[in-house]
């Protein structure tokens, strides 16, 4: 052994005298050329490794007085060239490594080495098989070429060599056409990955009846032919490729096959016979394709089955159809609560495993006192010999792993799997669906003059009014699908209520908030310009501000139409962060957080600079304290009530507190929605402007027909005078400015 010593050259006697030598380490060297003069002195050499040198060309005869060797290392080094003769004289080689070198051309020198089993050159630089490339290798049984920039890749190249049991090729992604193996019957491994191979020949398993391994990954395959003749067949891989179908007769009387790989497809429809005859199946990849249903016949010895990433696969399976079944993947966790994937039994199941022992390691009595303590107490045994076979079942009946697995976000029997949750939702709809109406109702229906911030809070109570249909949408499908929510909550997430629902929610919040936004500001431009102009902002400028903010809460909902969020991420159709959720979704919430607190960090300010300048008392003539204090308790009660939101958006995103689902789910179904009930309670309860309007309503409908429009016109303006009593309304304050020594204001 001469291995890792840096040596550069060897002399040309260095080996003379040793002919009896068999085995020589050059490897791990600085070797720059084959020592062909020293090898000259070997004739009993069987094995040779150069490996790990920086030897850049193989002369011809570089080896011809070593007639017995056997095993030939030559990889990694720089080898860009090779005799044409190079290999002449090695009559018994059977292993030559040509790996991790710089060749360019295919070693055609190989072609006398008649006795060559197993040959590798991958990771080189070779850009094309020629024909015939293994005429003179008859007994060749493996041969490694992947990771070669292949272009070209000869029909016959791979022709005739009946002793080959293993062919890959990797990488070659130039290749077009499936290579001709006529004669290469013994064939029992075939990777060619990464290629550009559109097609595979129909008389495929004619040519390789031996074949138990096919890999044909990452190509552009479109249409499978029949592989009924590849009896022996027992691994497929077809991931990566454009396959559209599955037919009857593509994988029929294939008994041996034990998994096939199809992920990463277009599959859209599989035969309901396809699976029939494959009695040996046990694994089965369908990952990523585009299935809306799944045939089953012929699947019941499976034991791994993944099919993810097909969102229209949304049927619930059954464990009868998996009867073998230990780990399955499935689009929705819904599919998943047929085989007790809920949180409770996770939890039994690990408690279970926590406290479970072998036989040997606990004693039989003790282990049943454990698993059924109520027993003891009755001083009831159970019969050992009865254990011993419950726990014998359960061995024969483990449990089955299935993702993703149910949770609060993915429930198996209520959408609301709280009592106190589901009457606080209820709680919620009826008080903003009724409030909200009357607001709307005594705002845009009462004879009294509209103010623009009386405009504004009425479009508030409209946009709480959406919320509450939110709610009542997610509350009727809670009772709908009442104790088996598993059946309809993939259906629920990827359709178009889902959708409608998540849109009518966010649309509704983002309105609210800018609304209350606009009403702050509005509340503050009016101080401004009643000081400097004698005038408040008109009613159609408020519209104009308030439809502009409708817009941007539309545009903000449409967003997750476009991928920019999700509505469909779990039941309740909110783009908000839920454990294990998209990156984009969370991207999206916390650019609307982001927002909604911008928002709110305006109205704070500009209500700190109003409440500055009414502290004055110079408008406090003019100015209707009642809508400006009641301005103040939304903005008090909003920012109080979003805190949380905030709150669990940051901390989901930079994982700085442990929140549980079931705390997520709540502040999500309650809390969130909240201000549109409170909202409304507040301007009813506390706002005397909704008394003169419910008032002046209910005169309006006792007087309809009665009186001529004057007599309603004193009504409005003794009901303003009695209202503010020392507060002039807005209805006033133009005619005050019209005189301005009321004012005390002099030119």
């Amino acid at each position: 052994r001469l291995d890792a010593n840096l040596i550069s050259v060897v002399p040309e006697k260095s080996f003379e005298g040793l002919l009896s030598l068999r085995h020589l380490w050059l490897d791990d060297n600085a070797l720059t050329e084959i020592p062909v003069q020293a090898l000259n002195h070997l004739p009993a050499l069987q094995a040779m490794t150069l490996a790990l040198n920086q030897i850049w060309h193989i002369p011809d005869y570089a080896f011809q007085n070593l007639s017995s060797l056997v095993v030939l290392h030559l990889h990694n080094n720089r080898i860009q060239s090779l005799g044409a003769n190079g290999f002449d004289g090695l009559h018994s080689l059977e292993t030559l490594d040509l790996n991790y070198n710089e060749l360019l051309e295919f070693p055609g020198a190989i072609r006398t080495l008649g006795r060559l089993q197993e040959l590798g050159f991958h990771n080189n630089n070779i850009k094309a098989i020629p024909e015939n490339a293994f005429v003179g290798n008859p007994l060749l049984q493996t041969i490694h070429f992947y990771d070669n920039p292949i272009q070209f890749v000869g029909q016959s190249a791979f022709q005739y060599l009946p002793k080959l049991h293993t062919l890959s090729l990797n990488g070659a992604t130039d290749i077009r056409e499936f290579p001709d193996l006529k004669g290469t019957t013994s064939l029992e491994v075939l990777t060619l990955t990464r290629a550009g191979i559109h097609l595979l020949p129909r008389g495929m398993c004619q040519q390789l009846p031996s074949l138990r391994v096919l890999e044909l990954s990452h190509n552009q395959i479109e249409d499978l032919p029949s592989f009924h003749r590849c009896q022996r067949l027992e691994d497929l891989g077809l991931q990566h490729n454009r396959i559209h179908e599955i037919r009857a007769d593509t994988f029929v009387q294939l008994m041996a096959l034990r998994s096939i790989d199809l992920s990463w497809n277009y599959i859209q429809f599989i035969h309901p016979e396809a699976f029939v005859t494959l009695h040996s199946l046990t694994k089965l990849d369908l990952t990523d394709n585009r299935l809306v249903t799944l045939p089953l016949d012929g699947l019941g010895g499976l034991t791994h089955l993944k099919l993810q990433g097909n969102p229209a696969l949304s049927e619930p399976f059954t464990k009868e159809s998996f009867p073998k079944m230990r780990v399955l993947e499935v689009p929705y966790a819904y599919q998943c609560c047929a085989y007790g994937s809920c949180s409770s039994f996770f939890k039994m199941s690990d408690q279970w495993e926590a406290e479970d022992m072998s036989p040997e390691e606990e004693d039989p009595h003790k282990r049943t006192m454990e698993l059924f303590p109520g027993h003891a107490d009755n001083h009831y045994d159970l019969d050992a010999d009865d254990l011993q076979l419950d726990l014998e079942e359960a061995k024969l009946h483990p449990t089955i792993q299935c993702t993703p697995s149910p949770g609060p976000f993915k429930p198996c029997d209520h959408l609301f799997e709280s009592w106190i949750i589901r009457l606080g939702i209820w709680v919620i709809v009826l008080v903003s669906m009724l409030c909200n109406g009357l607001v709307i109702l005594a705002v845009f229906a009462s004879p009294s003059y509209l103010s623009p911030v009386k405009f504004i809070i009425g479009s508030i109570a409209g946009a709480n009014m959406l919320t509450g249909i939110y709610c009542s949408m997610l509350a009727l499908v809670d009772a709908l699908t009442y104790g088996q929510f598993a059946k309809y909550g993939a259906r629920w997430e990827t359709g178009a209520g889902c959708t409608v629902t998540g849109f009518l929610s966010v649309f509704a919040s983002e309105a609210a908030i800018f609304l209350l936004t606009l009403a702050a500001v509005q509340c503050s431009i009016s101080v401004s310009c009643v000081r400097g102009y004698g005038k408040s902002p008109s009613l159609g400028k408020v519209k104009a501000a308030a439809f502009c903010c409708l817009l941007l809460s539309s545009v903000a909902a449409v967003l997750p139409l476009f991928s920019i969020g999700e509505y469909g991420a779990s039941p309740l159709c909110l783009p908000y962060p839920i454990p294990d959720g998209k990156p984009a979704t969370l991207s999206f919430t916390v650019a609307l957080v982001m927002t909604n607190m911008l928002c709110f960090l305006t109205i704070t300010g500009t209500y700190i600079r109003l409440y500055c300048n009414l502290l004055k008392g110079e408008f406090s003539a003019v100015w209707d304290c009642a809508m400006v204090k009641h301005v103040a308790w939304l903005i008090f009660t909003n920012c109080l009530l979003y805190c949380p939101v905030a709150f669990l958006t940051f901390s989901s995103t930079l994982n700085l507190f442990l929140i549980t689902p079931e705390v997520i789910k709540s502040i999500l179904l309650v809390v969130l929605p909240l201000p549109a009930c409170l909202n409304p309670l507040l301007y009813l309860l506390f706002n005397p402007h909704f008394r003169d309007d419910l008032r002046l309503l209910r005169q309006k409908g006792q007087d309809k027909g009665s009186y001529p429009q004057s007599c309603g016109v004193d009504d409005i303006e003794k009901s303003s005078y009695d209202s503010t009593q020392a507060l002039v309304s807005f209805s006033d304050i133009d005619h005050i400015f019209e005189t301005p020594d009321s004012l005390g204001v002099h030119p």
